[in-house]
């Protein structure tokens, strides 16, 4: 499967060194790599609180289910982030070999998913586009979009739906793997797996 990095491990690790010196230098405290790692965590999950805060104060009452189901499908969008990329409608236009403007290089995208061809997960009032959709090689969204999309939309399942769903574990498959890791395998028995999971009957 292409997965689509956004930061090398070698830039991580500078990264980390940086900050590794800095508090030698500056708190007179030598960690070890994995106690770097905790400091950083740390502080990620400080800022994210505090712009939590923020944004809760401007909403005011918001129900705890609602936020934590906000805070489920964030996290699941940065897993997916993490594993595969997620490109923006320009990154998408060059992959695809596009060779227009900007705002022709977003119009493709743009397009493209509202005509079913590209899945995609909305952050902060942007439309970014899953890695693992794409076939590098070949310079091509993967045939098993449309056919995905074909089956979601009479279903009842937006493209966003579609894109968790593919990266969810599930036990239609025998080892309880998720749809996206057979993606480019077996992609006839994802069509399969999702045409049984989507029009289930109760």
């Amino acid at each position: 499967m292409t997965t689509l990095e956004h930061k090398s491990g070698r830039k991580a690790k500078k990264d980390y060194a940086r900050v590794r010196e800095a508090l030698r230098q500056d708190a007179g405290v030598n960690l070890t790599a994995d106690e770097v790692s905790v400091v950083v965590e740390l502080a990620r999950e400080r800022s994210a609180l505090d712009a939590l805060s923020t944004a809760m104060t401007r909403i005011g009452f918001l129900s705890p289910a609602t936020a934590r189901a906000a805070q489920a499908g964030e996290n699941a969008v940065k897993a997916i982030e993490d594993e595969f990329g997620l490109l923006s409608s320009v990154e998408v236009a060059d992959l695809l070999g596009s060779s227009s403007s900007s705002e022709s290089k977003r119009s493709l995208a743009n397009d493209m998913r509202n005509q079913g061809r590209l899945l995609y997960v909305r952050r902060l009032n942007k439309f970014l586009y899953p890695g693992f959709q794409f076939d590098i090689a070949r310079a091509r969204v993967a045939p098993l979009v449309v056919d995905l999309m074909a089956l979601a939309v009479p279903s009842g399942w937006a493209a966003e739906d579609v894109v968790l769903w593919l990266c969810s574990p599930t036990t239609y498959f025998a080892d309880g793997s998720r749809p996206v890791d057979h993606f480019d395998t077996d992609p006839a028995s994802v069509l399969e797996v999702a045409r049984r999971a989507w029009n289930v009957e109760w």
